[in-house]
């Protein structure tokens, strides 16, 4: 076994280590290599810190890490840990860690995080191994809403104050703690909203993401972050501010939620206005 780091390796090496990797996987993620460096790229993952596995001087595993700083303190994130089918329950996802953390401790990273798709027990149990725990449960959900749902049409007394995503991280109610690829960094060509009361005080954002058919109509809105500050009218507010979304013109819109925290009460609005659940993750934690 040799470990590289990926910048030491050729592109077409780490992306064979990823497709090997991930053969098999729950959810199919394959990339061709436009896709796997637009995801390095848009994630904020590091070439330098992260590793590439050979044996037999063939690429068969890779950890992706990126890093970030959170109120002072440095975190690292496992951006996607694989091993080809053949090497699997033999040792080396141990030893792929263990490097990645000393990774971590050069960097003097404070806090370790991943997300791992909750029916993946044996990726689970492993970095439960590793020292992590997890603190949360994240729901990807989905529905198609048309404009005339039950509560859009309603009259309300919110009003919505469009911001750069950037924006977001001055608001004292901004979730600094989401998953990684909900945060403003990886929200590229995002948009941002804050819900605003009738008397100006800020109740809750969104930070989403509009996909446009040709014709200029919203096709889909992918969303990010919905947070509330008021957690016995978050229902109301939910409606509200997917309402306030809509575009003259648009008629429905395919909305996607993306790792939203079972412990934000917004996925709870979100499931009670049929939204589906598609996929679910564990949000796990390390301190270093």
């Amino acid at each position: 076994m040799k470990i590289k780091r990926l910048s030491q390796c050729t592109l077409e090496e780490a992306l064979t280590a990823w497709n090997k990797g991930f053969e098999g996987y729950i959810v199919p993620i394959k990339m061709d290599l436009p896709a796997f460096v637009n995801r390095m790229i848009s994630e904020g993952l590091s070439p330098e810190k992260s590793i590439v596995v050979f044996m037999n001087s063939e690429p068969c595993g890779i950890i992706m890490n990126g890093f970030r700083e959170n109120n002072g303190r440095k975190i690292a994130w496992n951006g996607g840990t694989g091993i080809a089918p053949e090497f699997r329950g033999k040792g080396l996802s141990a030893a792929m860690i263990e490097e990645v953390f000393n990774i971590y401790r050069a960097e003097k990273a404070h806090t370790a995080v991943l997300e791992a798709i909750e029916e993946n027990e044996r990726a689970i149990k492993l970095y439960k191994k590793a020292g992590y725990v997890i603190t949360d449960h994240l729901l990807y959900l989905n529905k198609k809403l048309t404009h005339i749902e039950p509560g859009f049409l309603k009259e309300n007394h919110f009003s919505i104050k469009r911001l750069y995503p950037e924006q977001l991280q001055s608001l004292s109610i901004y979730d600094s703690k989401a998953a990684w690829q909900c945060q403003w960094q990886s929200a590229k060509h995002g948009e941002a909203a804050v819900l605003l009361s009738e008397d100006g005080n800020e109740e809750g954002y969104i930070l989403y993401k509009r996909i446009l058919e040709a014709g200029g109509r919203t096709e889909r809105i992918i969303i990010y972050q919905l947070k509330f500050n008021n957690e016995n009218n978050y229902e109301k507010m939910t409606e509200s501010i997917l309402g306030h979304l809509f575009l003259d013109g648009d008629d429905s819109i395919d909305f996607t939620a993306v790792n939203i925290a079972v412990s934000n009460p917004a996925s709870k609005a979100l499931l009670k206005l049929g939204f589906e659940k598609k996929i679910g993750q564990v949000m796990m934690e390390k301190p270093l």
